[in-house]
């Protein structure tokens, strides 16, 4: 079996990939929306795999995932992986998961992800109502995860919440030092999301990127006994083409919260 031709296109701001072979078994993939802007780059790897064999995924892939770099443009060879997959799975007749290993357990658990409700504000009372929403929400989820600080509008709603001036657009165009009414209001914020999870459901948050050092291990710490399930992305990560590595290892050296990155 030979690919014949790698095709992109853009259904409800997701990017769909199609690979086309000679023995008329397709595959498809999907990049997460909204990333139109990917389908150029999905594009961009079409000469390299034309002729190979797509069921030998590893050797297709060893052609392109070094050019993959970071989040968002890896999700443009991610997708023509998922659709190398997908005709693999098709030409032996067998479920993904089977060439992956086989299964490991009958049910995964999962958070909200995308499941999400608009904000009323950034007020403590706004994030416990919202938290409130995502609980009653009919997935029933037992973790659940929310933007606050960089990776939320309070830089920007919020007043003198951190020491410089709120960047409009962008992925998370803010960073810098939190001032003492903005980490305050930060925790207050947490507490109140808490105080509606109780220990039913686990708490997640996503923090950055764009958060200090010091203001990074600060909040872990100050948040220890909250149990929280993870504090995300706090220094470096989404949308950052670097990780930080040495960063995130003086906090997670002085604190008993999990710290998220990637």
């Amino acid at each position: 079996m030979k690919i014949t031709d790698l095709k992109c296109a853009i259904l409800g701001g997701s990017p769909v990939v199609r690979i086309k072979t000679d023995e008329g078994i397709d595959g498809f993939g999907q990049a997460e929306r909204p990333k139109p802007y990917l389908k150029p780059h999905v594009l961009f790897y079409k000469d390299l795999i034309l002729g190979e064999d797509p069921t030998d995924v590893e050797r297709v892939m060893g052609r392109i995932r070094r050019m993959g770099a970071f989040k968002p443009w890896g999700a443009a060879v991610s997708a023509i992986e998922v659709a190398l997959w997908d005709i693999a799975g098709k030409a032996a007749n067998l479920p993904i998961y089977k060439l992956l290993g086989g299964k490991v357990r009958d049910k995964v658990r999962v958070y909200n992800g995308a499941v999400r409700f608009q904000m009323g504000g950034y007020e403590p009372q706004h994030f416990a109502e919202n938290m409130q929403k995502m609980m009653d929400a009919k997935e029933g989820f037992s973790i659940i995860k929310q933007g606050i600080a960089f990776h939320s509008p309070m830089p920007s709603r919020v007043p003198n919440y951190f020491y410089g001036d709120a960047q409009p657009g962008g992925r998370h165009p803010n960073r810098g030092l939190l001032t003492p009414e903005g980490f305050k209001h930060t925790i207050a914020c947490i507490e109140a999301m808490k105080e509606v999870t109780g220990d039913k459901v686990g708490l997640a948050l996503d923090c950055g990127p764009g958060l200090t050092v010091p203001d990074a291990l600060k909040l872990a710490k100050a948040v220890e006994g909250l149990n929280l399930m993870w504090l995300e992305d706090m220094i470096t990560g989404d949308y950052t083409p670097y990780v930080m590595a040495d960063l995130y290892r003086e906090v997670t050296s002085q604190t008993s919260t999990p710290i998220h990155t990637g």
